[in-house]
């Protein structure tokens, strides 16, 4: 099967799972976008890495004879579509299809491609079925945290004319399932597929194997004491993550649980700056956090095992996959029903899941947690069991499955 994958840079995770499908036999393409660019079109027998076999259509969205002669229809949709040009990206589109002669379309996001390849469907210009992925923002609605797209009317319109146009949708949690069908979308054509774990297995395996040994070498590394209770939060630290409300809930978990510790991982965004540090002074309450800077590779997978509890306290989020990869190290979490890896965490019982934007109830699961180590074990060993549903082997053949059978009849909506 050839397949086409429409800018598969929207998730940085999204490469591993290309070479996968490579790896099954599946000859593997890409239209992608780079800024930089020289020119208008440049073409590459390879994606990421040298000798990797995806040949990709580079393009720049800025130049080419095309952006003049669809520039009325642009004009019109901009705002809607966030500026960007809808009609001149559906040109592209067009051209990389008619370059590759996929048997499949594949898009990484719900938004910025699959609605000009899904208008493109709809009329009959792509000949071949198109499966549009959700993985987030480009569905969610939630200006409370600063995540996903404010709808209005127009905006409302064209999810809802990608949703028509597509032959099939992939939701990445049940909660975008859900609000897949609350558009209107038809059951027959949705088919649930997570995210996938990143990280080789094998890596992961090993250390959640030697996690006592880890532990100590990353708190040895930072100064934290050998038997300190120890949570870990690891994000991009955004508005949406809720780290605020985990500051509001601290100075009660410092209470309940003497010696407590907090490892902050991720960046000094204006956010931590702006919302997160003045609620931790104000209320004296910066004692025991240790803070980290950006982490990448292995290390971010030390960090989760060298904790005792994982905590996600988002705020509206797709998924969550730091939940899952703290799971297959070994580490368990509380959580919101704001992310949806909640559904999963509570199926498996691999976690405490609280109310999403509220202290109280957070910190009281917090302290629940940390004072009952059989319970933290407990949760660690079910979200071992859990982290098979992300594997990338399972994933990929999921989705080879989802194209086969987009590749069927047509069901109209």
């Amino acid at each position: 099967m050839k397949i086409l994958y429409l800018h598969p840079r929207s998730w940085t995770g999204e490469y591993p799972v290309l070479l996968r499908l490579r790896d099954l036999g599946h000859e593997v393409c890409v239209l992608e976008e780079d800024r930089k660019l020289p020119g208008a079109r440049h073409f590459a027998h390879h994606f990421e890495q040298p000798g990797d076999g995806i040949a990709t259509f580079w393009y720049n969205p800025r130049k080419g004879l095309e952006r003049v002669l669809t520039w009325p229809w642009d004009r019109a949709h901009r705002k809607a579509f966030d500026g960007r040009n809808l009609a001149h990206r559906a040109w592209i589109i067009a051209a990389a299809a008619k370059r590759f002669r996929p048997d499949v379309i594949v898009t990484s996001d719900g938004f910025s491609y699959a609605i000009p390849a899904a208008r493109l469907r709809r009329g009959g210009k792509l000949t071949v079925p198109l499966v549009v992925s959700y993985i987030g923002g480009d569905i969610l609605d939630c200006p409370e945290a600063d995540v996903g797209r404010r709808r209005t009317p127009a905006v409302t319109r064209l999810i809802r004319d990608t949703i028509g146009g597509a032959d099939r949708l992939r939701p990445v949690s049940p909660l975008i399932e859900g609000l897949l069908k609350a558009e209107g979308a038809d059951a027959a054509r949705i088919r649930l597929i997570p995210s996938h774990l990143v990280a080789p297995r094998d890596v992961l395996d090993r250390l959640h194997t030697g996690r006592a040994q880890v532990r100590a070498a990353i708190r040895a590394e930072l100064g934290i004491p050998q038997d300190a209770p120890l949570i870990v939060t690891l994000s991009g630290n955004q508005k949406g993550k809720g780290l605020h409300i985990l500051a509001e809930a601290w100075p009660a978990v410092q209470a309940a649980v003497p010696g407590v510790r907090w490892l902050f991982c991720g960046p000094a965004t204006p956010w931590i700056e702006e919302a997160v540090r003045p609620r931790l002074r104000a209320a004296n309450a910066e004692a025991g956090i240790v803070a980290t800077n950006a982490l990448a590779g292995t290390r971010v997978f030390e960090h989760l095992a060298a904790a005792d509890l994982h905590v996600n306290p988002s705020l509206c989020e797709s998924l969550n996959m730091v939940t899952v990869e703290a799971a297959a190290v070994g580490t368990p979490t509380v959580g919101t029903d704001g992310a949806g890896i909640a559904a999963w965490m509570e199926r498996y019982g691999a976690g405490a899941v609280v109310p999403a934007g509220r202290a109280a109830p957070l910190a009281d699961a917090i302290i629940f947690a940390l004072k009952d180590p059989a319970r933290l074990a407990a949760w660690s060993a079910a979200g071992r069991e859990m982290i098979a549903e992300f594997t990338l082997d399972r994933v990929a053949a999921q989705l080879v499955a989802l194209f086969e059978h987009a590749r069927g009849p047509r069901t109209e909506p």
